[in-house]
């Protein structure tokens, strides 16, 4: 199924081209996190995709992992059911080099170096802009493979609320409530969600809380000031024991390991942009974090058994990162744009249990951008930055970008080049029994370059972009004599390089073809190993068909195939493919009745067909998993 499912849509495309019926002009997105200034994607040398608000609402994803799945060269592994650990990769970058905003805030962990994708709830998200490819120039450490920023909805227009409710198998619940608006010179929005399951285990339960907020005022000269707050609360039972490596295909049940997750972001931005020739921003954000594991004693289980020691290790780790930032943007007609910015950033962590230590770190950084426009056909980028870091002192980051738009063939050239690097975590330094102090940041350069096309009056969108990452410096883990027996060190080095394929066609107005292939050869060169959990090749489709005006259906496919683990002696294991498929549709009961804009029935089946297979080996997916639901509209 795999292997058919590129052709499967292809030939669904040329079947269904000669019903091509009026035309019609997608029109581009406009990208905030690829230069920090709103610009067309068109004029965008990186590789950019955006999941909108609209997307959130016709595919009802219950989750933001859910939502990322169809961006081309990104690898989403959810370790079990809902709620679980969740991580991303981008073009063979580890979760560890894959920079995560929310509003521009970083909310990666400063201990284990990620971001947890199951702590961020799907409320009140505008879109979420996918940077692929490296962007420390902008970002500073661990935006090797590229930024993930998601971006809170601003209130619009007279006040407007929502009421969502869903129930399904696995004894899921859903809900949900909106509110926004905008008077005068003020915009709200304002969103709180509960999202509950109970897995397919014993001790698989998960229960997910979240409050999401955004205030905003309109200023004069073309001023504005925006504050937002994200709050989510998530608490997993953890049923998957460790007793041996690698993790058997059918885990041993633990009955009472349990994490709890609090989560809470802030962020107050500024724009102004008084004369023609000069606007700034200014951020300031927090983000902080409390995670608790509760390991008790297994009756029956002993320490021979355990692969670590102590047997049992609860913990209760605590991080905050603040940081501020500040731009000015200066315009030399509408061919020219400079950028300068400063940055401060401060961490720390503090964890208590089997394992303490105490850590913090202060980072300054200043960068440069400069952004030509010519002829309103040629757009060049290039930057660099210097980032201080008081525990791994300086490194310093350049990228260039090109795009060159050729309108009478809708045609469109793009390439960059960039250096970045990945900063030791808290846990990497400081973690007793396997840290190094003196460890160094990783380090890697990364080009893509790559050709979209648009036919059929912007009807048919195409694109083929080729991508290289080299990584060096790598922090690995030896072994030792001594408990934990394992000790960091930068001995890594390692490539990936592959290909990108896009489409998407308006087969009618009311239908939508879209299909993605992702390429990706990885080595890890100190070993010759493939880098683990990397699929080489990837698929991802999507069939949105709306038949009548009160109907929306869409289908989606993800398939990978095999990927390497290295937890399975000198030659490790593999982790076997799969291919899931989801159908959903939204159907309009009630139009405009009384104080009620519209009710509508939803729906979202995923894996569809049953399949048995884990995103990460040990930790079993679940089968069919079906949200049925009303959403009220007022």
């Amino acid at each position: 199924m795999v292997r058919n499912l590129g052709v499967t849509l292809v030939l669904l495309t040329l079947g269904a081209a000669p019903a091509l019926a009026q035309d019609t002009k997608k029109l581009e997105p406009v990208v905030v996190t690829a230069t920090k200034l709103e610009t067309p994607a068109d004029q965008l040398g990186a590789s950019v995709t955006v999941v909108t608000g609209e997307d959130f609402q016709t595919y009802h994803y219950p989750t933001v992992d859910e939502a990322l799945r169809q961006v081309p060269g990104v690898e989403i592994r959810r370790s079990g059911s809902l709620g679980k650990t969740t991580s991303i990769t981008i073009r063979g970058a580890n979760s560890n080099q894959v920079q995560v905003l929310i509003d521009g805030v970083r909310v990666k962990s400063p201990t284990l170096g990620e971001a947890e994708l199951s702590d961020f709830a799907p409320d009140l998200i505008e879109r979420i802009e996918v940077i692929r490819g490296p962007q420390s120039t902008l970002y500073g450490a661990d935006a090797i493979g590229g930024v993930v920023n998601i971006i809170t909805k601003k209130g619009k227009g007279p006040f407007a609320a929502t009421v969502e409710q869903e129930v399904g198998n696995y004894d899921t619940l859903r809900s949900r409530g909106t509110v926004s608006g905008a008077w005068q010179f003020f915009d709200y929005a304002l969103a709180a969600s509960h999202l509950e399951s109970n897995g397919q285990f014993q001790n698989d339960n998960s229960t997910q809380n979240a409050v999401s907020l955004r205030l905003g005022a309109t200023l004069p000269a073309d001023s504005s000031v925006a504050f937002t707050l994200r709050w989510n609360e998530t608490n997993t039972g953890l049923p998957v024991k460790f007793l041996t490596v690698p993790l058997p295909r059918d885990p041993i049940i633990d009955h009472n390991n349990e994490n709890l997750s609090d989560t809470l972001i802030l962020s107050l931005a500024g724009h102004t942009h008084p004369v023609s020739w000069w606007e700034s921003d200014a951020r300031v954000g927090l983000y902080h974090n409390t995670n608790i594991f509760i390991d008790l004693p297994d009756f029956g289980f002993g320490c021979p058994s355990a692969p670590f020691f102590p047997c049992e290790f609860p913990s209760r780790i605590t991080v905050a990162r603040r940081e501020a930032e500040w731009l000015n943007h200066f315009h030399f007609g509408k061919w020219s744009t400079s950028t300068f910015g400063l940055e401060l950033r401060h961490e720390e962590a503090n964890s208590q249990g089997a394992f303490p230590f105490a850590a913090d770190s202060d980072t300054r950084s200043g960068f440069f951008q400069q952004t030509f426009r010519f002829f309103d056909r040629l757009f060049m980028s290039g930057g660099v930055r210097v980032e201080d870091n008081s525990r791994f002192g300086r490194s310093t980051t350049e990228r260039g970008s090109l795009s060159y738009v050729v309108k009478e063939w809708g045609t469109r050239i793009h390439g960059g080049a960039g250096s970045g690097f990945r900063a030791p975590t808290f846990n990497d330094l400081f973690f007793p029994g396997f840290s190094d102090r003196t460890l160094k940041p990783e380090h890697s350069f990364s080009y893509d370059f790559g050709v979209d096309q648009r036919l059929w009056n912007d009807r048919v969108r195409l694109g083929l972009t080729y991508f290289q990452n080299e990584f060096r410096d790598l922090i690995s883990f030896v072994f030792t004599t001594t408990a934990p027996f394992v000790r960091g060190v930068n001995i890594g080095r390692a490539r990936s390089a592959g290909i990108e394929f896009t489409s998407e066609v308006d087969v009618t107005d009311t239908l939508t073809l879209a299909m993605n292939y992702t390429y990706t050869d990885t080595e890890n060169l100190a070993i010759n190993q493939l880098l683990p959990r990397e699929p080489r090749h990837r698929w991802n489709g999507t069939v949105t068909w709306r038949p009548i005006p009160r109907l929306t259906l869409f289908t989606q496919v993800n398939a990978v195939t095999e990927q390497f683990e290295p937890t399975g002696g000198a030659s490790g294991v593999y982790n076997s493919g799969h291919t899931r498929i989801d159908v959903g549709g939204t159907y309009r009961l009630l139009n405009r009745y009384a104080i009620l804009k519209a009710l509508d029935l939803t729906a979202r089946v995923q894996n569809v067909l049953n399949e048995s297979y884990a995103e990460v080996r040990g930790f079993p997916a679940l089968g069919v998993q079906a949200l049925v639901g009303l959403r009220a509209s007022f």
